[in-house]
């Protein structure tokens, strides 16, 4: 009985957290209806006016100017990160390569309210007379009729708003991309080197063909990002859609546009919003769908094709290719690196441009070009990181200060002084439900698909169907959960809360858990469970005194990075809790955050005073947020002994 027990509450609760899921689904296409029927599918999706005041509404602006945001991104952070994931791997010493990694992935922990902070208040005065040359000089240009420099310039621009959503995507393509470099063998390197190759032409032609679908995907998986990046681009395009509008001007996007204009939204707007919720909730999805195929693909890849490659290569070059009666001579080993995760091979310095076996000045030059990008990468990389940090504290020291910590913000936004005890306590409620919300549910859900399903029976294809959800969870905008909850929740109680709010949060914090929790339990050796099994112990007994206490550093390593991630979220914040002028704990009344609190005082006020506590509680937002990823990286190293157990 105590073992049905424990399946049927396991299961309960990913039933639970799955039907609550589809019935905010349901309720946000439900409510697309009026804008299908009056427009049309393709008449919506191609439309190019929105004007409220005549009801007209189209999605094609949005659409570009997401697509165009994001390929600026991409444009700039992809080769960045190619280069950093290729320094962090090959070409830094090995003692820098786990702390320069390291460093770059704090980009990932910097809210995007605070890029966006940082970008009005920093980056927009410094890069716009670089804009106004650009006008000046090329605003000629044109394209098929675009001029995408032609003037005039303005505060918000594509090309400020595609620099930062590059930054903010870089970590993540960097870290995938070093993960997939990693898994090439190493007798590629190796025989590339024996064959004569410079470090570069190694890296080249042995293993970027082997990474190349994984770069692919990394890149598909930055792109969503940005597709559904929402507070910096509020912060810095600006709001007047268009098309082919000039890349020195503003436009909006889709996650733009539904953070704007859904607060005050009704009727045949509220549903047309609704409609551009689930139009970049379809991109999301495909894009996320076809980066996550072709990241698994490449780490099913083969070695055949990139030997015969490596091979036919060093023939163009004029050197012959080793074949099976004539092997290549194994290159000399460093007896340093004897021992630092095995032999490895000591390259050919490419200054050898003269006697036998000699590299010629073309290849040499060509090699010292592509490293001298990869530090120049690097410096891309670290220089945005050490900005923002610098500034943070520049600007926000100055304002900390015992009141800072309990008093509540000026009234009058031109007065100093003042704190955020308002918006500091209601991130620690916010924080509160949704931890409740998504850790119980979270870990329960994962035991269910990873502990509870048997092979072949109905318990295994419903644990299936729960992971594919997760999977969709994953790559859902978090403007696109706020509008969910706003039209499940906020709308049905008739008034905004904190409890809303914080279910927003945990909808966004459920499946970064279920998927950490997944991920340990199945590292958990089976020889553990099968003694505690061989010796009489129920199943759950097994589960609690042998599973859980196994895989509890990994599962709470999961729900601080959820943490984390949710601490940082305004988007889905701005029409779920509202904020508050004063101090409150009621979680059925609107409550005031932090992210809020920022966005609030950079784009509503925006005075000297309200830009110093704005960037007083961006400090204290990140000190929050690094104190949850330490203690994730601390229990993160016992998971890491935990898999190599396994």
């Amino acid at each position: 009985m105590a073992d049905r027990a424990y399946a049927v509450i396991a299961g309960l609760a990913a039933f639970l957290a799955v039907l609550f899921v589809a019935y905010l689904l349901w309720v946000t296409v439900a409510n697309t209806g009026e804008t299908w029927s009056t427009f049309g599918i393709w008449g919506f999706v191609s439309g190019t006016t929105w004007n409220p005041s005549e009801a007209v509404y189209g999605a094609l602006p949005f659409i570009y100017g997401t697509l165009m945001t994001s390929v600026i991104a991409l444009l700039i952070a992809v080769p960045a990160s190619i280069g950093i994931a290729l320094a962090t791997v090959v070409f830094l010493p090995r003692r820098l390569r786990g702390p320069v990694g390291g460093f770059i992935n704090l980009l990932a922990a910097v809210p995007s309210v605070i890029f966006g902070l940082w970008g009005v208040t920093v980056l927009v005065p410094l890069l716009r007379p670089v804009l106004d040359w650009l006008s000046e000089t090329l605003g000629w240009v044109s394209i098929f009729g675009w001029q995408p420099f032609e003037g005039p310039v303005t505060a918000g621009s594509y090309l400020i708003s595609g620099l930062v959503l590059a930054i903010m995507v870089l970590p993540i393509i960097t870290a995938i991309t070093r993960e997939v470099l990693l898994t090439v063998p190493r007798d590629q390197s190796e025989a590339a080197f024996a064959l004569g190759a410079t470090r570069w032409e190694m890296v080249r032609h042995s293993m970027l063909p082997w990474a190349r679908s994984g770069i692919v995907g990394a890149s598909a998986l930055g792109l969503g990002r940005a597709v559904g990046e929402t507070i910096a681009i509020v912060m810095l395009l600006g709001n007047t859609p268009g098309i082919f509008t000039p890349l020195v001007g503003p436009g909006s996007t889709l996650a733009s546009v539904i953070a704007l204009q859904t607060g005050e939204a009704s009727g045949l707007q509220l549903s047309s919003l609704t409609a551009l919720a689930v139009v970049l909730f379809v991109i999301a999805f495909i894009i996320n769908a076809a980066a996550r195929l072709l990241v698994r693909r490449s780490e099913a890849g083969g070695s055949g094709g990139i030997v015969r490659r490596a091979g036919s290569w060093m023939v163009r070059r004029g050197r012959p290719a080793p074949t099976a009666d004539a092997p290549p001579e194994p290159p000399p080993i460093a007896p340093d690196d004897v021992g630092a995760g095995g032999p490895q091979p000591v390259p050919r310095t490419p200054s050898l441009i003269s006697g036998p076996g000699a590299i010629s000045r073309s290849r040499v030059v060509r090699s010292r070009v592509a490293e001298g990008f990869i530090w120049f990468s690097v410096l891309l990389g670290l220089v945005p990181l050490v900005a923002v940090l610098v500034e943070m504290l520049i600007q926000g020291l100055p304002a900390l200060s015992v009141a800072f910590f309990t008093e509540l913000p000026p009234t009058d936004p031109t007065s100093y002084g003042g704190g955020i005890v308002n918006a500091l306590v209601g991130t620690l409620i916010l924080m509160g439900i949704a931890f409740l919300v998504a850790a119980p549910l979270g870990v329960l859900t994962a035991l269910y698909m990873r502990d509870v399903g048997k092979s072949g029976s109905w318990n295994s294809r419903a644990g299936s169907a729960v992971g594919f959800i997760v999977d969709i969870l994953l790559g859902v905008p978090s403007i696109v959960v706020g509008l969910i909850v706003y039209l499940g929740i906020v709308i049905v109680q008739g008034h905004f809360s904190a409890l809303a709010g914080g279910i927003a949060l945990g909808v966004i914090m459920f499946p970064i858990v279920v998927r950490a929790a997944d991920e340990v339990l199945r590292l958990v050796p089976s020889g553990q469970q099968e003694a505690a099994l061989a010796l009489g112990a129920p199943k759950w007994r097994t589960t609690w005194s042998v599973v859980l206490p196994i895989a509890g550093p990994g599962i709470l390593t999961g729900i601080l990075l959820g943490l984390a991630r949710a601490s940082g979220e305004t988007a889905p914040l701005l029409f779920t809790s509202l904020g508050n002028q004063f101090l409150s704990t009621n979680i059925t009344e609107p409550i005031a955050a932090i992210p809020q609190l920022i966005y609030n005082n950079t784009i509503i006020t925006q005075t000297p005073a309200s830009l110093q506590l704005a960037w007083g509680a961006a400090l204290v937002l990140v000190a929050i947020i690094m104190f949850l990823n330490l203690g994730a990286a601390i229990l993160g190293r016992r998971s890491r002994r935990l898999e190599g157990r396994a």
